[in-house]
């Protein structure tokens, strides 16, 4: 099995606990990380081992958790008693703070309003951060280096206490002296922390992850030790090892998983004498502030030369659709070219929405790969599509035009028989465009398509049943449903 993406390590993971030998290509360094915690979960009492041993590492002459939660103090509002702050809230446009959560044992806490003195004590690590910055920018780009303006432009989602915190812990964990096991743990809770530490996290009660580098409105200034014992608990796991192998060592043949590290454009012409039985993967969503992060990360855990072949992402600014389009029917075209024709390639799409369906189904159909199946659950559930590797390629003589995708949409209301959600209508357009080989690339292809879909949905026989302005929120059906079909209600 071939999982061309690497951008979801359990997917690769189950695979081989089914008994499949998985060759996983992962770019990202962190990924890469991943897909070892995810084959090799570790146990709970081995990172608060990590923890407890990080714990007592000395700084400056104190305990080194001491030393980390110091920074983070703040009084409490009814005992008048120091103690580490959970987080303190910054407002994203004028960068003020305007509060802190913390929770005193004499029953006082929750969100509070920031107090002068913590206004205070935030500014001093603003005054010297230059040094603290220079420290952690110097593992992830030299002074020289022509990207090192850009690795300073990512690193100013941090607060000036979080690089220090970071720093100081990524330090330590260089100078220890500890088991492999024991510094994977550790590693593990660093990366946990720096996730968790920057400043893209908004204050709310719904925490979506973040997809770009913009500060929300409110966001929080998460206690980096704090984190640091939250990631033991999210890492922990009871679940058994998986084998696992860098290439070209192979897995064994009861299933295991096999890691590229590096994108599948480097792998493609090694991989022509291996019978790839099946491509199975998730295809990854444009995410400007995870890949970004996964160069400074990858820089301070494991050094400059782990992040040298990744670091191309510091200086990518172009998101949008189209750009993703392209690079999926690049790596689309890749994988076709070492698969045999009628070869399945299946893949999940999460958190889908329209023009992120668009870019798929476009790369894919004009990459070669043949549609087969098209599945959508759900507008919160994981897209399923399986294509195949044809034994000729596509004929393309007919272009998309509005009337086909009036006949498609008719067809597939009518066959429902009762009105669906913008998601599924625009799914089944692509579906049929695939299918007739409608599909041609071009520099403008994907907002083109869009346009066309939402241009045939404003046709006179469709109808937005809740009347929204919007017509991808919207809920379509036909204004006249045929006479023997029934009518099922939304």
């Amino acid at each position: 099995m071939l999982d061309p993406f690497g951008a979801a390590p359990r997917v690769a993971v189950e695979m081989a606990r089914a008994g499949q030998r998985v060759l996983v290509a992962a770019g990202n360094p962190v990924n890469r990380f991943l897909i070892d915690l995810t084959a090799h979960p570790p146990k709970e009492a081995d990172l608060q081992a990590a923890l407890a041993e990080l714990a007592a590492a000395r700084k400056e002459g104190e305990r080194l958790e001491t030393h980390i939660q110091s920074i983070y103090l703040t009084r409490c509002i009814n005992c008048g008693r120091e103690l580490p702050a959970e987080a303190f809230l910054w407002a994203g446009k004028t960068g003020e703070m305007t509060g802190r959560i913390y929770n005193c044992s004499c029953g006082s806490g929750g969100e509070q309003a920031s107090t002068p003195e913590d206004i205070q004590r935030a500014a001093s690590w603003s005054r010297t951060q230059a040094l603290h910055r220079s420290r952690v920018l110097e593992r992830v780009a030299a002074l020289d280096d022509p990207d090192r303006p850009l690795a300073e432009e990512a690193l100013n989602i941090y607060q000036p206490r979080a690089v220090y915190a970071l720093g100081t812990l990524i330090n330590r964990l260089d100078a220890l002296s500890t088991s492999d096991e024991r510094r994977r743990c550790m590693t593990a809770l660093l990366l946990w922390a720096a996730d968790s530490a920057n400043s893209l996290w908004p204050h709310s009660a719904e925490r979506p992850r973040p997809k770009q580098l913009i500060a929300p409105g409110v966001f929080r200034e998460n206690n980096v030790w704090m984190a640091l014992e939250a990631g033991s608990k999210a890492w922990a796991s009871s679940e058994s090892s998986t084998p696992l192998s860098l290439w070209p060592e192979e897995p064994p043949e009861s299933g295991g998983v096999c890691v590229f590290e590096g994108p599948l454009r480097e792998l493609a012409g090694e991989l022509a004498e291996i019978p790839l039985k099946a491509v199975v993967g998730a295809i990854p969503r444009p995410n400007q502030a995870f890949w970004t992060l996964s160069a400074l990360w990858a820089g301070w855990l494991w050094g400059r030369e782990a992040v040298a072949p990744f670091k191309s992402v510091l200086r990518r600014r172009r998101y949008d659709w189209q750009w993703h389009a392209e690079a999926l029917r690049a790596l689309f075209g890749n994988s076709n070219e070492v698969i045999a024709p009628q070869t399945p390639f299946f893949a999940m799409l999460a958190e889908p929405e329209p023009s992120f369906l668009t870019a798929t189904i476009l790369a894919a159909g004009t990459a070669g790969l043949e549609l087969e199946g098209l599945a959508v659950r759900g507008e919160q559930e994981p897209v399923q599509i399986l294509w195949h590797k044809p034994e000729k390629a596509l004929r393309r003589n007919l272009a998309a035009d509005v009337r086909f995708l009036r006949k498609a949409m008719r067809e597939y209301l009518q066959e429902r028989g009762h009105p669906a959600a913008y998601l599924f209508v625009h799914a089944a357009a692509l579906a049929a465009l695939a299918e007739k080989g409608m599909l041609r690339w071009s520099e403008d292809a994907l907002a083109v398509l869009d346009r066309l879909i939402l241009e045939a949905l404003a046709g006179q026989e469709f109808v937005d049943v809740e009347g929204r302005a919007n017509p991808e929120s919207g809920t379509w059906g036909l204004r006249k449903w045929n006479e023997q079909q029934s009518f099922k209600g939304i």
